[in-house]
């Protein structure tokens, strides 16, 4: 279980099956990587925070590419 500050409680929670994260959602295109030690990050425009699912690939160079709902 990833254990998410309490500021981001609140955030939008999409889980993703790799470290390797573009977040495009109505701006700029950012490139987030996930620490595998602490399994999340938040995206500074959207405060989408990214969490790596159980069955995460840590070791992948695949890219998850986040536009929105």
């Amino acid at each position: 279980m990833v254990n998410i500050p309490e500021k981001f409680k609140d955030a939008k929670k999409v889980f993703v099956k790799t470290t390797n994260i573009a977040a495009q959602a109505g701006h700029p295109r950012v490139y987030y990587k996930i620490k595998p030690s602490i399994g999340y990050v938040v995206c500074a425009y959207t405060n989408t925070c990214f969490i790596l699912s159980n069955d995460a690939d840590t070791k992948s160079d695949d890219l998850f590419v986040y536009d929105g709902d």
